[in-house]
């Protein structure tokens, strides 16, 4: 009795331990949860909502894409749409902030000889461009593509062909795709699985500084030995 009593206990209630209440503590802690993550998914709407808060006042305003949304009641095809994109950049001299060097007629050059996937090859991409020219515009063949949601082959076809269009335009016209084309090459490329297009690609230059400079040495070499 005088060590339940100097251990700060009794007969009737022995002392605890840490290990005793380790496993009330986890439960007390198991209870508090839900409130613990209902607390936090306010903070976080509340945060998100104060991102999107008004511009009058000096705060950011962060606003969806048009591009990337489904209207029910006006269904499209976003290879339609890809489509005609590409005709209104080739009609309407506002849409595309570019000089007149026949970029339209290099680019119907570049798809109509491209290759895509195709059935087991690879084949030329005219399976799928009914026309393209810089007066008619482009229009495609997308029924052939109505199926690319549950056939592999077609949902190849259809990627290599957003694959196609945006490096033909990122070499004849590479000003179009940071606004005419990347919305719209996005909002298809979101309904083709597995598709790794990149839209945003933008002309690539390739070049090799250091073999010009070993060149103008070797010819200066070569002058100073003669």
């Amino acid at each position: 009795q005088a060590t339940l009593a100097q251990a700060g206990g009794s007969k009737l209630n022995p002392p605890t331990s840490d290990l005793c209440r380790q496993p009330v503590t986890a439960l007390m802690a198991a209870r508090q949860l839900p409130a613990l993550l209902a607390a936090l998914l306010a903070a976080s709407s509340a945060a998100s909502d104060a991102g999107h808060g008004d511009a009058g006042h000096g705060t950011a305003v962060v606003t969806g894409n048009s591009a990337h949304t489904y209207d029910p009641d006006h269904p499209s095809e976003p290879f339609d749409d890809v489509a005609k994109m590409v005709t209104t950049m080739f009609s309407d001299d506002s849409a595309v902030d570019r000089r007149e060097d026949g970029w339209r007629g290099g680019f119907c050059s570049c798809v109509e000889n491209g290759h895509i996937s195709s059935w087991y090859q690879y084949a030329s991409a005219m399976y799928l461009i009914d026309t393209c020219n810089p007066t008619a515009g482009l229009v495609l063949r997308s029924g052939h593509l109505q199926d690319r949601h549950i056939e592999p082959l077609q949902g190849m076809m259809a990627c290599d062909t957003l694959k196609l269009i945006s490096y033909c335009l990122s070499h004849h016209a590479p000003d179009t795709i940071p606004g005419a084309w990347k919305d719209t090459c996005s909002n298809a490329h979101y309904t083709v699985p597995a598709c790794d297009v990149d839209c945003n690609a933008a002309m690539h230059h390739y070049g090799l500084p250091g073999f010009a400079v070993l060149a103008a040495a070797f010819a200066a070499f070569l002058g100073l030995a003669a």
